[in-house]
């Protein structure tokens, strides 16, 4: 059997070297590959193929792992058997050890294959990081002879790409589609009123939606049109792409229509919600400078398409392009000069000077023929102007979004008839889910300026590796992407527990024939078993296995140990109260000095309202360990005891009647025989009176102290009517004079 084993070791060694010589030669031609300065996208190609090797890497290596433990486990039971001499279990054992073997051997070479991969990825991003570097800063033939220079094919062999972001159909595509919606809201007018009731002026929606409602119906109609031509020729590119001057028009009044809308919107929005700043910038007279601005911004965009070379080439093109970009510099520049007397006139003449060297710096490196590195700083900041603009409008239409969820909300609850949670009891949910997505909103927004703004391609990555697969400290893996999740999961989950206990009281316990301190109970119970349900759920999705909580709930029983011995205390004594049920929601009960109403029973205190409206909380266990009397126990009904004293000489058996009498004719005493009968008693001879006790049952004890107000009524009228006199208490003072104190002095 142990030459069969070290066959089968054999037989695997040999399979795992020719796949690991396969795919090592595959990797060695990539890298070879380098010498010859391919082309960045073949590399990227290469680079995309290794990273599904590397996924499919780790995932054979988890699984191999996984077995590899099963094996381990299977080799100590088996263990235990081949020690008692027993035949078979020896074979088996043997055959195990022979599997854990080859799968030790397959785990050592998965590992080196995924070492491998990662070193050529790394080499990769490195060739990718120096090829763009190389194009950023690759100089071209200076402008002045480009435009002396008459040989087209003489200017083109010259030519490098340049790394400049290029105008996908995605962006075009999804401006398209937001100037749509908001060319649309803003002519409904059920819509464009909820927006302007529910942010202010200065809200980019507000301002954009206004904005487009001002405008008169042959601009919306052109503008639906552009936009509606701009979808057609994203999604049906290939067919387009033949009609190059119709593409070229259409790119450059959408462009052009859709900068002037964004400058129009996004400039205002942060100066204060005012009439007097409003006045102000009307002043500015800002038409021209925004018209200029968006009108060269967009031949721009037109002319560094592709499709402009269709129409012109070599050193025509070149000085078309140059002329449009010092147009645009000029146009920038007097753009930077409105913004800056809006926002900041007090420091008009050093933004005027900063801006001047700024763009001649520019205009120079356009002269020298660092034309790359110009364009890469034109467009990036063209895209993160776009990303800020599109980024605000998302951040502010936040407010709108989480707007339509509350009073959506509010409509579902009010079909299923469900009264909304009390505020007290509730999260405020909707400010947290407001936060949250500003926040993912913003992070969004700066990664993708970085982006554009140099980080490299290995760096944005890292970035993307580092959002969605995180990070390990002690074994625990932290991915924000999966936290942001688990977050929203919570923000959503913790109301829909209130609002399920709503349906289940309302649908069913109320119509079952359950008392209301056992649907207290239940209702309790069930929440707290939906919040364990929601917490493992949200421990799931952000990535903490419950495995690895071992040493958290260890450190956790430490501190009951020491620390949380009363809160343990209380949540002990908090089920006990609801299981065994001494105590229940509604009663009226006396705990040491506190009398009152239990108002809540939680798991870690009772609240009780007292007679003064006072809430007092009493930790759980207190009502366990202490005494606590129940008025209300098992039975409702309760005795009244009423003392009453009258003058002396006052005819007893009238007052004992009277007394009898009140008391049975009350509506809340028992006199139908299932309790004592009302009793009256002559107690005693006081010092100033004679008296009586009544004592009657009530049906309801929680109206002790209505019954006793109106009996004390009933007594004082009875007895009034009948003379009988509640007397005051009485001192007999006898005074005596000087002289028989000083005599009585003497005798003694």
């Amino acid at each position: 059997m142990l030459n069969a084993s070290e066959a089968v070791i054999s037989d695997t060694k040999t399979e795992i070297i020719e796949f690991n010589s396969a795919y090592r030669r595959d990797i060695q031609k990539v890298i070879d590959s380098l010498r010859t300065s391919p082309d960045i996208e073949a590399v990227r190609r290469s680079k995309q193929e290794i990273k599904i090797s590397i996924s499919g890497f780790k995932q054979q290596i988890s699984a191999v792992q996984r077995e590899i433990s099963q094996l381990d486990n299977a080799l100590q039971g088996l263990g235990k058997s081949s020690s008692d001499g027993q035949a078979d279990s020896t074979s088996a054992l043997s055959e195990l050890v022979a599997l854990k073997q080859k799968k030790e051997l397959e785990l050592a070479e998965l590992r080196l294959l995924l070492m491998t991969s990662e070193e050529v990825i790394d080499q990769l991003d490195s060739y990718i990081e120096r090829e763009q570097k190389e194009n950023l800063y690759y100089r071209d033939i200076p402008l002045w002879q480009i435009i002396s220079s008459h040989e087209d094919e003489e200017i083109g062999t010259l030519e490098k790409p340049a790394s400049v972001p290029s105008n996908s159909t995605g962006t075009m595509l999804f401006l398209a589609l937001l100037t749509a919606a908001f060319l649309i809201f803003s002519r409904l007018q059920q819509t464009r009123a909820f927006i302007t009731s529910k942010i202010t002026r200065s809200n980019t929606i507000y301002l954009l939606t206004s904005l487009l409602y001002r405008r008169s119906m042959l601009f919306n109609g052109y503008l639906g049109a552009i936009c509606v031509l701009i979808i057609f020729i994203s999604l049906l590119l290939p067919i387009f792409s033949r009609y190059h001057l119709v593409v070229l028009t259409a790119l450059f009044l959408f462009y052009c229509t859709v900068i002037n809308l964004l400058l129009e919107t996004v400039i205002p929005r942060f100066i204060p919600d005012t009439d007097e700043n409003l006045e102000q910038i009307a002043k500015q007279k800002s038409g021209l400078t925004l018209y200029s601005f968006s009108i060269i911004s967009a031949l721009n965009i037109v002319g560094s398409s592709s499709l402009f070379y269709h129409f012109f080439q070599g050193s025509v093109r070149h000085s078309i392009q140059s002329v449009l970009l010092l147009i645009w510099l000029i146009s920038l520049f007097f753009l930077t000069l409105y913004v800056c007397k809006i926002y900041i006139p007090a420091y008009l003449k050093q933004s005027k000077l900063t801006a001047i060297i700024s763009l001649l710096i520019l205009f120079c490196l356009e002269l020298f023929g660092y034309r790359n590195l110009v364009d890469h700083i034109i467009a990036t900041i063209g895209y993160t102007f776009s990303i800020l603009a599109v980024s605000l409008i998302l951040y502010d239409a936040v407010d709108i979004i989480v707007a339509v969820i509350k009073i959506s909300r509010d409509k579902f609850l009010d079909f299923l008839d469900i009264t909304k949670v009390e505020a007290s009891r509730s999260l405020n949910t909707h400010k947290i889910l407001r936060i949250g997505l500003k926040a993912f909103i913003i992070i969004g927004a700066v990664v993708l300026i970085l982006t554009q703004w140099g980080i490299t391609n290995a760096d944005n990555e890292r970035l993307r590796e580092f959002f969605f697969n995180g990070f390990q400290i002690s074994g625990f893996t932290i991915a924000p992407a999966r936290i942001v999740l688990a977050l929203l999961v919570f923000v959503l989950g913790w109301p829909t527990i209130e609002y399920i206990k709503k349906i289940i009281d309302r649908e069913w316990l109320q119509s079952a024939n359950i008392s209301e301190s056992s649907q207290d109970t239940f209702l309790t119970l069930s929440g707290y078993v939906g919040f364990a349900v929601l917490l493992i759920i949200v421990l799931g999705l952000a990535g903490i296995k419950l495995t690895g909580l071992t040493v958290i709930i260890g450190a956790l029983s430490v501190g009951i140990g020491f620390g949380l011995q009363n809160i343990v205390n209380n949540f002990i004594s908090g089920l006990i109260l609801m299981f065994e049920r001494p105590i229940k929601k509604g009663d009226w009960i006396q705990v040491g000095a506190t009398e009152g109403y239990v108002k809540k029973i939680s798991i870690r205190s009772t609240i009780i309202q007292t007679f003064d409206r006072s809430d007092v909380i009493v930790p759980n266990s207190e009502l366990i360990s202490n005494q606590v009397t129940n008025m209300m126990l098992d039975d409702v009904r309760g005795r009244l005891r009423i003392s009453v004293g009258v003058a002396y000489g006052s005819d007893t058996e009238l007052v004992q009647q009277l007394l009898y009498d009140v008391g049975r004719s009350h509506e809340q005493v028992i006199t139908d025989g299932s309790a004592p009968e009302p009793r009256v008693y002559f107690q005693a001879f006081g010092d100033s009176s004679l008296n009586f006790d009544l004592l009657c049952h009530l049906k309801d004890i929680d109206f002790k102290i209505i019954v006793r107000s109106a009996l004390h009524l009933a007594i004082d009228k009875a007895f009034r009517e009948h003379g009988i006199e509640i007397p005051f208490p009485q001192r007999d003072i006898h005074v005596k004079k000087k002289q028989e104190l000083s005599s009585q002095g003497t005798d003694k």
